[in-house]
């Protein structure tokens, strides 16, 4: 439950979802790719408590819980920010599937700023004996950050292994966190929830603080009860959460960060305390060395426009510092100098911010250190506080213009999809302010897909298709090339066309990943292994080329998902499939297939199809008007049906009529569901 400040949770351009983005699944993914890393703090935990939560929740038939877990905590905070935890977990096994998760679980901590003692581990049997686990089975190793390019140097993992487990059995651990040295000196922050998935019995947290430190409790959700209790030195907040019936989650859902019963603790007194505390430590890490002034002339050098300086610097930046993250001590939360990062030529999410603005400041261009947390939170409370951030881009205030450097596959200005709409604290010499970042806007990201497909009188089926991308989609694009090269343009195509439903042979043609010019143009070239069936009173599917992306079937929404009650991740864009069939003289020719238009307040789709000379031209588009990356359940009610009706459309079969007139005939058209036919990433998923 407890969110211990640690490091922030930094954007490395990589995540756990390792999608190579060639399709609107893979745009989605890109959120995460870009985003999810840590890099800063401790991110918020995603699902379950922090600290004390099993490592994954095994879901059974009809939605039971797995296990049932409570926890008391106490939490006695000393007057230079450091702080003491003793906290008791008591987790009940319900489920064999989980014996495994429970029956081992571990507590990291940092070595030289914390200490972590095993007070009492042991099994509690359902016939109310105790097993106490044996000190050698007590572990203490390196810890594990499970990102490749992320390492804690004095991070240590505590690893418990209960014995003799059993479904009914309860584990019970309690643990003393001891923070001796703080983060930010003078300073205490915590951060306790509640996910309303997790199966939970009442709970209760106890924060003591020395009567005159300035400390605020928060509370958030009326499942918590909030108490002050008074003496002459502490004060005691007294928290009591009663959990209600356990909700299921739901697919795309925004972070339980934003909505479950959560607490928050803090002495800093506004946000602008918060950005100075960092500012305090990291300004100095920007400073402009000969090597870094020389290296900035470098890179602008024939470039007068302020502007293009800005973007050469990112783009050289992105091209040539890799993510890689080491962490001593408070280096989660301070950057490398910049000087440093230069010569090792790798860095985290800081470290490129760091580097960025003294390269920038080299050229006389300000900016601004931005706080944002890039997943899927998109609030950050009233009581000021870092741990809703988990990581650092920059801001351009003579452009206006915010940027992610370690998105190393995005061009300048454009961000992760997990840095859009989002809350930032910006920071600089010139002061500290909130701010949000923007929304994404239809027209900066664009994907179109133009196909061009001759069947030949045996019906043989050969084509190219051209795709481009702006923005977020250009993103995908750039790291889909990384994995065309990788697997071989001929190889990945031959992938690809199997991945579509239509086996066959190809090659891509792609422009360097680190072009950043846009539109970001991939070509392709194809030919199918099965010929196409061109017979009067026959149908066949309608091919749509060697894709990388997905189709503008609504994947930019989000999976549909009934009945939903939780606000969920939504994006704006806009997507076009520009394809053109044409026939060899003498074959049969489509009949006419009716256009389609559906427009409502959140996304339009048009598809027109027309027959000229011997060529069926088909042009389908997809637009996207969200407001904002953030979308109501009520907003799903509205598009679910409408949503059908768009990919009952892109499944359009063709018939072919009995001669080489038909095609201009009016005839009614038959539709199969996307299921039936060879659309395999017609389903979205969320850099």
């Amino acid at each position: 439950m407890v969110a211990t400040v640690g490091t922030l949770a930094c954007s490395a351009g990589r995540t756990v979802r390792t999608s190579p983005s060639l399709r609107v699944r893979q745009l989605r993914s890109t959120a995460a790719i870009l985003v999810v890393a840590a890099c800063i703090g401790v991110a918020l935990p995603s699902v379950g408590w922090a600290q004390s939560a099993p490592a994954q929740d095994v879901e059974q038939p009809q939605g039971t819980a797995p296990w049932v877990k409570s926890e008391t905590m106490t939490v006695t905070v000393r007057p230079d920010g450091t702080a003491e935890s003793v906290t008791t977990v008591r987790i009940k096994i319900l489920s064999a599937g989980v014996l495994e998760t429970v029956g081992k679980q571990t507590r990291n901590f940092t070595e030289g700023m914390q200490t972590l003692d095993i007070v009492e581990a042991y099994t509690e049997k359902a016939n109310g004996e105790k097993v106490t686990v044996d000190p050698e089975n007590i572990l203490t190793t390196d810890a594990q950050s499970g990102q490749a390019t992320i390492y804690h140097r004095d991070q240590k993992a505590r690893t418990i292994i209960f014995s003799d487990l059993a479904v009914g059995d309860t584990t019970v651990l309690t643990t003393r966190l001891d923070q001796k040295i703080a983060m930010f000196p003078g300073h205490y922050t915590n951060h306790l929830i509640y996910p309303r998935q997790t199966s939970a019995a009442e709970s209760t947290a106890e924060i003591i603080v020395p009567k005159d430190m300035p400390l605020t409790v928060a509370s958030y959700g009326d499942e918590i009860e909030h108490r002050k209790v008074e003496d002459e030195t502490t004060i005691r907040h007294i928290l009591t959460y009663r959990p209600k019936p356990r909700v299921l989650g739901e697919t795309g859902q925004t972070s339980p960060w934003d909505r479950d019963p959560r607490v928050i603790v803090t002495t800093f007194k506004d946000y602008e305390a918060v950005g100075n505390a960092y500012w305090a430590r990291a300004a100095v890490k920007t400073a402009v060395t000969p090597q870094i002034q020389a290296l900035a002339d470098e890179i602008t050098k024939g470039i007068d426009d302020r502007r293009g300086q800005a973007a050469a610097i990112d783009a050289w930046v992105k091209r040539n510092i890799r993510y890689v993250a080491i962490y001593l001590g408070a280096g989660g939360y301070v950057p490398n100098d910049a000087a440093a990062v230069l010569k090792h030529k790798y860095g985290d999410c800081k470290d490129h911010v760091t580097l960025m603005s003294a390269l920038l400041a080299a050229k006389g261009i300000a900016s601004e250190h931005v706080l944002i947390n890039s997943g899927n939170t998109y609030t950050v409370p009233d009581q000021p506080t870092f741990g809703y951030f988990n990581h650092l881009i920059i801001r351009i205030p003579e452009f206006g213009l915010f940027d992610d450097p370690t998105v190393s596959a995005a061009a300048f200005g454009v961000l992760g999809l997990g840095d859009y709409d989002k809350p930032v604290l910006r920071m600089s010499a010139d002061g500290m302010h909130r701010d949000r970042t923007p929304t994404m806007q239809i027209a900066d990201h664009v994907s179109t897909n133009r196909t061009r497909i001759t069947v030949a009188a045996d019906g043989a089926v050969t084509g190219e298709t051209i795709e481009t991308a702006t923005g977020a989609f250009a993103t995908g694009s750039r790291r889909s090339t990384v994995q065309v090269l990788s697997d071989g343009l001929d190889r990945s195509a031959e992938k690809r066309l199997r991945t579509l439903g239509f086996p066959g042979r190809g090659r891509f043609q792609v422009p360097a990943a680190s072009d950043f010019a846009e539109p970001y143009a991939v070509k392709a070239q194809f030919t199918l292994n099965e010929k196409m069936t061109v017979a009067a009173g026959g149908t066949s599917v309608i091919p749509y080329g060697l894709s990388m992306k997905g189709r503008p079937n609504g994947g930019l929404l989000g999976d549909r998902y009934d009945g939903r009650q939780l606000p969920f991740v939504c994006y704006a864009g806009r997507q076009v499939e520009e394809l053109e069939l044409s026939f060899a003289d003498g074959m049969p020719l489509p009949e006419t297939i009716p256009n389609r238009s559906i427009d409502n307040r959140w996304f339009t789709y048009t598809a027109q199809y027309k027959i000229e000379d011997r060529t069926l031209k088909i042009t389908r588009e997809f637009v996207s008007r969200v407001p904002g990356q953030v979308c109501s359940p009520e907003l799903e009610a509205e598009i679910a049906r409408p949503l059908k009706q768009v990919r009952a459309d892109l499944a359009t079969r063709l018939r072919f009529g009995a001669g080489v007139a038909a095609g201009h005939t009016e005839q009614p058209v038959t539709r199969e569901t996307p299921a039936q036919l060879p659309t395999a990433d017609a389903e979205p998923s969320a850099d």
